[in-house]
């Protein structure tokens, strides 16, 4: 019994499996500004904090609102053309935040929607890679500095031995994932 033709034909199967192409993750849309509203006065909508459990290092926190992201590492301010322009750390930026992208000096994020519908944050952050994923019940990845993997504990604070996150307001988009970089990042 000739037992090529059949091994042949596995082979030609797998291969063609091994050679499938995943689609790309779909993107993230980026929350647009309110219409016919321009901004006025800083009025925070979502917050994020870092708590550091060993003591060392004092809380961290950035709040955002549809025009800004403030904080002690971030100070940002949407355009009118949409661009986010101000501070990241000491550095003067303007960032574009296009769908699923938000690009400019040091700044290369991919914002995507992961298999189980995670919140996926690949790239660059002050030219360091980064990679966050951001799930209802836990929060994984690496950032400058640090390693995260964190776990829900409800109401939208997250912990670990490291510290404890608390992430409070509505789901905006560049905000929220700079902010957060703007706090964890050491």
């Amino acid at each position: 019994m000739n037992r090529l033709p059949a091994a042949l034909a596995l082979a030609f199967s797998l291969l063609g499996c091994a050679t499938v192409a995943k689609p790309p993750p779909p993107p993230i849309a980026m929350t647009a500004a309110p219409v016919g509203i321009v901004a006025g006065e800083f009025q925070p909508t979502g917050e994020v904090v870092w708590k550091d459990l060993t003591g060392v290092s004092p809380p961290r926190k950035a709040s955002f609102d549809d025009w800004r992201v403030i904080g002690p590492r971030v100070s940002l301010t949407r355009a009118p053309d949409g661009n986010w322009v101000g501070k990241l750390g000491s550095t003067e930026v303007r960032l574009l935040a296009t769908l699923g992208k938000v690009t400019g000096p040091g700044v290369e994020l991919s914002i995507s929607a992961g298999e189980k519908g995670d919140v996926v944050v690949d790239g660059l952050w002050g030219g360091r890679p980064v990679h966050l994923e951001l799930g209802k019940t836990r929060i994984t990845g690496t950032l400058p500095g640090r390693q995260l993997d964190l776990t829900d504990m409800g109401s939208g604070m997250f912990n670990s031995y490291q510290g404890l996150l608390q992430i409070t307001g509505p789901p905006d988009m560049p905000q929220i994932v700079l902010s957060l970089l703007a706090v964890v990042s050491s």
